[in-house]
């Protein structure tokens, strides 16, 4: 494998771990504030691997209200 490949291959790897990690916060997160997350609404956000959709994700399971999470969650899934 050359340099560049491997290097290639390693920030593959440290984005989709970020994805795993941020979908698994935005997730624990709503579940401490909102209590159990909906099935359909844990798979859309555990099948993103969008970084910015996450962090917004992530930020509105935080301080917003659970309706926006929803919306925004259904209105990404629906432009896929």
């Amino acid at each position: 494998m050359a340099t560049k490949e491997f290097v290639q291959f390693i920030e593959q790897g440290c984005a989709e771990g970020m994805a795993q990690a941020m979908a698994q916060a935005t997730i624990e997160l709503y579940e401490a504030r909102f209590g159990l997350m909906p099935p359909a609404l844990r798979s859309a956000v555990e099948a993103t691997h969008d970084l910015k959709t996450l962090q917004t994700w992530l930020l509105v399971a935080g301080a917003g209200a659970r309706e926006v999470l929803h919306d925004s969650v259904s209105a990404s899934s629906r432009s896929s």
